[in-house]
């Protein structure tokens, strides 16, 4: 992959973990877990594709760029998703002992 291929598959991501956060803060977790699909099938692109060479000083600092957004909303993110995933966690954990509990005791 051509060293600008790779800084806009970076600024790509970057946009889509901008899109993410959106859908985060508004509590759309369809469009999010979607974005999110996206989002790790460019980063497996660029697992494979990535060039070790050193990059020139005016892409590696877009590329720099991107990384920091990019990390900056997956705490954001993780931020908000963390408590919802917790209260999801504690109902299924209530479900399945509900279920068991039913089929322990049938009525």
């Amino acid at each position: 992959m051509e060293q600008q291929d790779t800084i806009v598959v970076y600024e790509t991501v970057a946009g889509l973990t901008k899109q993410m956060l959106l859908a985060a803060k508004q509590e759309d977790w369809d469009t999010l877990a979607e974005l999110e699909t996206h989002c790790a099938k460019h980063i497996a692109t660029l697992k494979l594709t990535e060039s070790a060479l050193p990059l020139p000083s005016d892409i590696r600092a877009r590329k720099l760029a991107s990384i920091k957004s990019i990390l900056a909303d997956d705490r954001e993110i993780r931020n908000i998703v963390s408590p919802w995933m917790l209260r999801l966690n504690s109902l299924m954990g209530s479900l399945h002992m509900e279920n068991k509990l039913t089929r322990a005791y049938p009525q």
